[in-house]
């Protein structure tokens, strides 16, 4: 029995060689640390305020806020910036934020099972979330009229669901880039200088953001329920990272 406990602490042949958290006893059933309980509130938070937009919507008060600042984006659009969100928008897809999940799970979590899949869940999560609310929000989709995505562009956006609420580009953006953006500055994914990337991964989900009300796929409504959906689970999965940061100290990033 006991070495067989110290076969599942230790390096025991044919275990995953991960290098990001040691080996710990699976008998092991720690409590979750306060700043992950913190960030669980946080998501729930956002979620709540997720849901008070939805029944916002729902009712019709952000009719005229809607058509004004899409006219307003629009007003002072251009060809250049009809192509350049257009391309931009593709960063907000479900294949362009699943590879990035995918590449994340296997490059960071390699042999840990369950954090390997996780990116990749939260994805499909938040898209199946998207598909619920699209079905039964009332928000109809900005119409013919307002839309300026490139017609000789390939476009990765998909029609699912009745309505436009949320914003299924802007929710996988925040998710994606805003888990890419903690583990550059938390578990220095991209070694000591990660930080530098934050400002970036901060605009790509601005103008993934921006770009959909801009294009006419999403009124603004929807991108704000895309963030704060996004946000929602993006906090929920923090604080499990952060959980698995307090139980194994001893980690480390190849």
């Amino acid at each position: 029995m006991f070495e067989m406990r110290d076969a599942t602490a230790g390096n025991a042949p044919g275990r995953p060689r991960h290098g990001v958290l040691p080996q710990v006893s699976a008998l092991i059933r720690p409590h979750w640390p306060l700043l992950s309980r913190r960030l669980l509130i946080t998501a729930g938070v956002f979620f709540a305020a997720y849901v008070a937009v939805a029944i916002l919507v729902d009712m019709g008060a952000f009719g005229r806020l809607n058509l004004r600042m899409t006219h307003y984006l629009q007003g002072r659009g251009s060809t250049g910036q009809d192509i350049g969100l257009g391309v931009f928008s593709y960063l907000g897809s479900i294949e362009v934020t699943l590879v990035i999940a995918t590449l994340i799970g296997i490059g960071l979590f390699r042999g840990l099972r369950l954090l390997a899949v996780l990116p990749v869940a939260f994805v499909l999560l938040g898209s199946g979330l998207e598909i619920i609310g699209k079905q039964l929000i009332v928000s109809p989709a900005p119409g013919e009229a307002l839309q300026r995505f490139p017609s000789f562009l390939p476009s990765l956006g998909h029609r699912i669901g009745q309505y436009s609420f949320p914003s299924g580009h802007v929710l996988r953006a925040t998710l994606a880039y805003g888990l890419v953006l903690y583990l550059a500055e938390r578990w220095e994914l991209f070694g000591r200088d990660s930080s530098r990337l934050s400002p970036v991964l901060v605009l790509v989900s601005f103008f993934v953001g921006y770009g959909v009300v801009y294009l006419g796929w999403h009124w603004l409504s929807d991108a704000i329920g895309g963030i704060l959906l996004g946000l929602a689970l993006l906090f929920a999965l923090i604080a499990y990272l952060e959980r698995k940061r307090t139980v194994n100290p001893g980690h480390r990033l190849d």
